[in-house]
């Protein structure tokens, strides 16, 4: 046996085992507690987790983890199914490895790149997958996993938790896609869009950003862009802050650096996005690249300031000039020209210019070039554009040019000006200030060309028209210069000033052939030297002694470009005039059968005479000729004027004495035969009274055609009237006893001074406002007696009108008239019409018969004075009203100066009967004895005349107190 324990030791080791069992007692209760708690902390949290120990087994999963996995607690705890929550066949997961202490090459097996060592839990790791076992969907997890360590730092477990990130991933994967959405969407925009953070920092830059400012997305990102140019800084500081204040700005007009140093035109559209409401997350900026436009509106405007420049710059150098400035600023040029092409010498002249060396404009224009030297003839012969960058390549070409200029040539650029099917010269570009010439700049230069050449033709074509004008205007001057200038020396003197100004002579003459003498002289001269002019007048020559005289011969023109190749021939003519004529320009002057003399431009100033200057210097002489046959006409008929004007004063005065005669024997006659009746009213009435009637009628017939002279004679002289009137009162006592003495007392004395008066005093011509269609319709009623014998129809349509203003007596004789005119031209069975209407603002009477009417050349003379439509003779034996009766001739007359008088308008329309065309056809006078008639309408169709009186609105009274004072 051993060795016996003693008591005492035993007792101590049972108390030891007894305090080691209650220490472990109380391990076991703190352990129990402890998980106690740990559960509670893992069941407490939201957070889906679940622990296992270091035998793989679950210890814990709270309820977050099961409504993650839908798998309830019980089925997991006390269990390695871990992996059965998120694949579909087993293998560790992330808290498994870290239990297993897996180095991170087993770690990098499982999950690749997404996972990452955690930065809170040493030993810990974190990842995030998506995991399509999970739900119906599947579900996107951010999970971590970290050790579990007792208090020696043994791993004894693992925790991991779990996050559902589904709904942030989806919302990353949607923000994702719209990101992708809108970056498509603004690379596919045709303007540079950028994105800029709060700061100014660029977020993003679609292509069309880089494809016109030359930078990247991934040169930019992050940074700021260095595109705003010196001198616009304050511009865009204070762009950005109306940005940030208005949150938008619809246009902003600016320059933009290039990232190779261009400066560009912009406009900007910008605005300020949030992500989140009322947020600012950044600014967006839409660039549009305006540059070109600007150019070619520059381009256009400049073109169209050039195209309309011809107005303002009417002399073709002027407009040249400022053409070459255009072309010079708008190609951004030190120099420009406009080479034009001599084609008679075939040499090369500038004529419009424009340098920053303003000297060298002076000297380009005083120089010329043969074609050959200068590139311009290049162009114009091959009449293609030519670019010159270098001029240093072949110095021999452009050294004689720039010595002559005394300018250096650096490049050029050239393109030909094309008028119709030829070329009229070259339109340069000289020294362009940055880089080389390009096709831009030729097609720029082209597009001027095509508008300097139309300018440069319609130049041309201006001056061309101003001559043709200013000739015109001559030859309007020189052809109606004959009322101005009626005596003919005056009046060529007169053509040769214009001839000397329009053709810019010295001095111009008309010389005349004397066909008696055989001589010649100068009836017209004009001079510069006043002298001389003077001095021609007096001189005359032989035919043979002037080339005048050559000229009239052969009837040809004549130059002479230098008179000093012929001096004896010139010699003679200016020792006597006084004067040294150089060069000639004769052409004849021709009227009609015959040349007349010679009209001749002396001394052309600054250029010889052409063939130009012959056919104008032909044009004007032959209105010269004209003119002077016309001032030869002119005095032929002031001639015959004088001596119609003295017949028309002798009859004036016949007439005057005629109607005085005709007057005195009238008044006789007429008391005559009213005493004859008397003394034979004893007698039988047939014995006596047809004689005494034919014998009134007559008379009456006698006394119109005194009226008739009466009225148309408007300033005659009543002098009859005044002798008598004064005879009257001076001897009225004596006469009165003379003839109480022979038949008895009585007012006798009264009643010769009334009968002085009614024959031979003067009519009163009051007017007065009258009704015409009342007026009208009393003159029918009082003339129907008087036709009363005639088959005429009168039809009268009288409307109320607006009154007119006229005497009474002129108005009678009017009416009265037209209404005899009217009967006495339409036959029995015919009719007339009479209306009164209203006309514009006036009223007109019209009367219309249906009878013969007038043949076309009586309607021409119809009142001129004392002119019958019929013969003199129908007249005599037929009474008033008559048919045919015909007339005086003095009716239409009268009305005619009755109208020009009282300012009324009288008219007249006629067709003669187409049965009776000519004057001598005569018609029955009836119409049922007609026998081309078969009814009344037949005639009514036939023929006619209507005349219309129009009478002016009655004038205000202060116009009719004028007329009367």
């Amino acid at each position: 046996m051993g060795k016996k324990v003693p008591y005492a030791d035993l007792e101590k080791q049972l108390k030891k085992l007894q305090k080691e069992a209650a220490r472990c007692k109380a391990a076991e209760e703190a352990l129990r507690l402890s998980k106690e708690r740990h559960s509670q902390i893992v069941q407490g949290t939201p957070i889906p987790t679940f622990v296992i120990d270091n035998q793989h087994r679950i210890t814990n999963c709270n309820r977050s983890f099961e409504k993650l996995t839908g798998i309830p607690a019980s089925e997991m705890i006390g269990t390695r199914k871990q992996w059965m929550t998120f694949y579909s066949k087993e293998r560790p997961v992330m808290a498994d490895l870290i239990v297993d202490n897996a180095s991170e090459q087993d770690i990098l097996k499982y999950y690749g790149t997404k996972y990452q060592k955690s930065q809170v839990i040493d030993g810990g790791y974190e990842a995030e997958d998506f995991f399509p076992e999970l739900g119906e969907n599947g579900k996107w997890l951010f999970f971590s996993a970290a050790p579990l360590k007792d208090a020696e730092g043994n791993v004894i477990g693992a925790i991991e938790t779990l996050q559902d990130v589904t709904e942030r991933k989806l919302a990353e994967e949607g923000l994702r896609r719209s990101e992708r959405r809108l970056r498509a969407f603004m690379d596919f925009l045709p303007y540079p869009v950028v994105v800029f953070t709060l700061d100014g920092r660029v977020y993003y830059v679609n292509s069309e950003f880089t494809n016109t400012f030359g930078w990247t997305l991934h040169e930019l990102e992050g940074k700021t862009i260095p595109s705003v140019p010196q001198g616009l800084e304050e511009e865009t500081s204070e762009m950005i802050k109306r940005l940030l204040a208005e949150r938008i700005i619809q246009r902003h007009e600016t320059k933009r650096l290039t990232k190779d140093g261009r400066i560009l035109d912009v406009v900007m559209r910008a605005a300020v996005y949030s992500v989140s409401k009322n947020e600012p997350a950044g600014e967006i900026v839409i660039y549009r690249d305006i540059t070109r436009e600007k150019r070619i509106a520059r381009n256009n405007e400049a073109i169209l300031r050039i195209s309309t420049a011809l107005p303002e710059y009417p002399d073709l150098e002027d407009l040249l000039d400022y053409i070459s400035n255009e072309v010079k600023r708008l190609l951004e040029t030190e120099g420009a020209l406009v080479t034009l092409l001599d084609e008679e010498r075939d040499e090369l002249f500038f004529l419009g210019a424009a340098y920053d060396d303003t000297a060298a404009v002076k000297r380009v224009k005083e120089v010329r070039f043969p074609m050959d030297r200068l590139v311009a003839g290049k162009v114009i012969e091959t009449g293609e554009p030519i670019i010159v960058s270098d001029t240093s390549e072949d110095p021999d070409l452009h050294k004689e040019r720039d010595n002559k200029l005394g300018y250096h040539t650096r490049n050029l650029l050239l393109v030909p000006l094309r008028s119709g099917d030829r070329i009229i010269g070259v339109l340069a570009a000289i020294n362009k200030k940055d880089g080389d010439f390009d096709r831009t700049d030729t097609a720029l230069l082209s597009t001027i060309a095509g508008t300097v050449s139309l300018s440069v033709e319609n130049a041309r074509f201006s001056e061309e028209i101003i001559k043709a004008y200013r000739t015109n205007d001559a030859l309007l001057r020189i052809s109606t210069a004959l009322p101005a200038y009626p005596d003919l020396e005056e009046l060529l003197d007169y053509i040769s000033n214009e001839i000397k100004r329009l053709i810019g002579t010295e001095g111009a003459l008309v010389v005349f052939h004397d066909e008696e003498k055989q001589e010649l002289f100068f009836l017209g001269s004009a001079y510069d030297d006043t002298d001389t002019q003077k001095r021609v007048k007096e001189s005359r020559f032989s035919m043979d002694q002037l080339v005048s005289g050559k000229v009239i011969r052969t009837g040809e023109p004549l130059i002479i470009s230098d008179t000093s190749k012929d001096r004896d021939l010139h010699q003679e003519r200016d020792k006597k005039l006084g004067y040294t004529t150089r060069n000639l320009l004769l052409v004849p002057l021709r009227s009609s059968d015959r040349i007349i003399g010679v009209l001749s431009a002396i001394n052309k100033k600054g250029d010889d005479f052409n063939q130009a200057d012959v056919e104008l210097l032909s044009m004007i002489a032959g209105t010269v000729s004209l003119s002077i046959e016309n001032a030869r006409f002119s005095e032929e008929i002031k001639r015959a004027y004088r001596e119609v004007s003295s017949m028309n004063r002798a009859k004036d005065k016949v007439i005057n004495h005629l109607s005085h005669e005709l007057k005195t024997p009238v008044a006789v006659l007429s008391p005559t035969l009213n005493i004859l009746a008397k003394k034979l009213a004893g007698l039988p009435e047939e014995t006596w009274k047809p004689a005494v009637e034919r014998a009134q009628r007559n008379l009456e017939r006698i006394l119109e055609i005194q009226y008739g002279v009466d009225d148309i004679m408007q300033k005659k002289q009543y002098k009859t009237h005044e002798f008598l009137s004064r005879i009257l009162d001076e001897c009225a006592d004596e006469l009165e006893a003379l003839i109480a003495e022979a038949v008895g007392e009585g007012p006798v004395i009264d009643r010769v001074r009334q009968r002085v008066e009614k024959i031979f005093g003067p009519k009163a011509a009051v007017s007065e406002e009258i009704r015409l269609d009342k007026y009208v319709r009393e003159r029918l009623k009082a003339l129907k007696p008087a036709f009363s014998h005639r088959k005429v129809k009168v039809l009268s349509r009288l409307k109320p009108a607006r009154p007119v203003y006229i005497p009474v007596d002129p108005l009678e004789k009017v009416v009265n008239g037209l209404v005899k005119n009217a009967v006495e031209n339409t036959p029995d069975g015919g009719k007339i019409e009479v209306r009164v209407h209203e006309k514009k603002k006036g009223t007109e009477l019209v009367v219309r018969d249906f009878g013969v009417g007038i043949t076309a050349e009586n309607r021409r003379r119809i009142f001129e004075g004392f002119f019958t439509t019929q013969e003199t003779l129908d007249y005599s034996s037929k009474t008033p009203f008559d048919f045919n009766a015909g007339g005086k001739g003095a009716d239409l007359l009268r009305m005619k100066i009755f109208s020009e008088r009282y300012h009324f308008k009288i008219d007249m329309t006629s067709s003669r009967c187409g049965f009776i065309p000519k004057s001598s056809d005569l018609c029955p006078g009836s119409i049922k004895k007609c026998r081309f008639c078969k009814k009344y309408e037949d005639c009514y169709q036939s023929g006619g005349t209507t005349f219309s009186v129009y009478f002016p609105p009655v004038p205000s009274k202060k116009i009719r107190k004028e007329a009367t004072a």
